[in-house]
């Protein structure tokens, strides 16, 4: 029944995305994900039997690393030496400010779920929402090719950010799980290094491998199974598959240097496909019950997270004195988030002093993921047309007047 599913998935998310991009000049993403939401398993998926979305956890895993791989190659070193101090401020001021602002809100409300403490919540959720969703952002630069410092910006801090966040939220579940800061520390060093290592030496392998392969055909071949392989190394080694397959995207592009285009080329032609599969199958893990039972905590965390964000990464800009078009603009465009915020929930089904309301906080962040990622990638549109840097308009005869 799954081959089924991701049949009608495709056709759907590409029906529900083309209408919505013409006729609403919705960024394509929103309509993927409303048509995952509505093959969910309380809708329409339960009758075609698939109950659960187990089965997609591979799938998204895959679809994330090849995302993750042409983020990783979308900025060159000079770009990243032009805006490398703006992208650092305003990386460090947006994670500060989301996990601040949704720390203090929370605290102060005293909310409790299941067994779960207000503090210990606000403490769990502050750390999550550091997290953004690289899927969206880099699915509506493609749709609208957009190009310019705040598209470039934006690229280098999405690396940037999963990274820091991976560190803020080792410590903390180690906090959670009785076994202090310090014992956190060995973990979260490998974590990182282990992906930045695996990612620099598979890029290295990539570009080496590529000179024998001149086929873009069997280029594609060599890719996938490089970014495949990475990431069950990272599943099995425990690393971030995400830092790894950004490594390997960045230093493909390093060591190819002037003759990178063709190991990026044959998987951005792939690119609409696999934002399709990525983006309804996260639309799959609405629970309606989840929504209307928590809807107070699920609006309550978006506004905090957001707002927390676009504040803290505007003063990071403007530390870094970096343009107005990008201060003004880089916290609204990082508002995703996606796939990597729902692993971290994940994890704290592994944690013994949450065990009993691990689901619940699993299902809201699942939850609050599918409405950033649907607002979110309005915002993310906004955003970067405000800086002027969209490079065609969301409908198909507009994009050929552009052309």
């Amino acid at each position: 029944m799954e081959v089924l599913l991701i049949g009608m998935l495709l056709l759907a998310g590409l029906a529900f995305g083309v209408l919505g991009s013409r006729f609403l000049r919705l960024p394509r993403v929103v309509g993927y994900i409303l048509a995952g939401i509505l093959f969910a398993p309380d809708l329409l998926g339960g009758p075609l039997g698939a109950e659960t979305t187990e089965w997609t956890r591979s799938i998204v895993a895959v679809t994330l690393g090849i995302i993750a791989y042409l983020i990783g190659g979308a900025a060159t070193v000079t770009q990243l030496r032009q805006l490398g101090w703006a992208i650092v401020t305003a990386t460090a001021g947006k994670v500060a400010g989301s996990f601040l602002a949704v720390l203090t809100g929370f605290a102060l409300v005293g909310l409790a779920v299941a067994d779960v403490p207000g503090w210990t919540l606000a403490l769990l959720l502050a750390a999550i929402a550091t997290t953004t969703a690289p899927a969206a952002i880099v699915a509506i630069i493609h749709q609208y090719r957009a190009r310019g410092p705040l598209t470039t910006t934006l690229l280098g801090m999405v690396a940037l950010d999963d990274a820091l966040a991976l560190v803020i939220f080792s410590l903390v579940l180690a906090a959670m799980d009785s076994t202090g800061f310090a014992a956190a520390i060995p973990a979260v060093i490998w974590e990182i290094v282990a992906a930045i290592g695996f990612g620099t030496a598979g890029g290295y392998v990539v570009e080496r491998t590529a000179r024998y392969l001149p086929e873009p055909e069997l280029q594609l071949v060599g890719l996938l199974g490089a970014i495949v392989l990475l990431t069950g190394l990272a599943d099995a080694w425990h690393f971030s598959p995400l830092l790894a397959a950004m490594a390997l995207g960045f230093f493909t592009r390093f060591f190819s240097g002037a003759h990178s285009e063709p190991l990026f080329r044959p998987l951005e032609q792939l690119q609409e496909v696999v934002f399709v599969l990525f983006f309804t199958l996260a639309g799959l893990h609405f629970a309606p019950g989840v929504v209307w039972g928590h809807a107070g905590l699920i609006a309550l965390y978006f506004v905090l997270r957001a707002g927390g964000q676009i504040a803290g990464a505007m003063a990071g800009a403007r530390l870094a004195g970096a343009p107005r078009v990008i201060s003004h603009n880089v916290g609204l465009v990082m508002l995703p988030q996606g796939g990597v915020a729902i692993g971290m929930a994940l994890l704290l089904t592994g944690v013994p002093r949450l065990e009993a309301s691990a689901l619940v906080i699993v299902n809201i962040v699942t939850a609050t993921t599918l409405l950033t990622e649907t607002l979110g990638a309005v915002a993310v549109r906004f955003g970067l047309g405000r800086a002027g840097e969209l490079g065609q308009t969301a409908t198909i005869g507009e994009t050929e007047k552009t052309e």
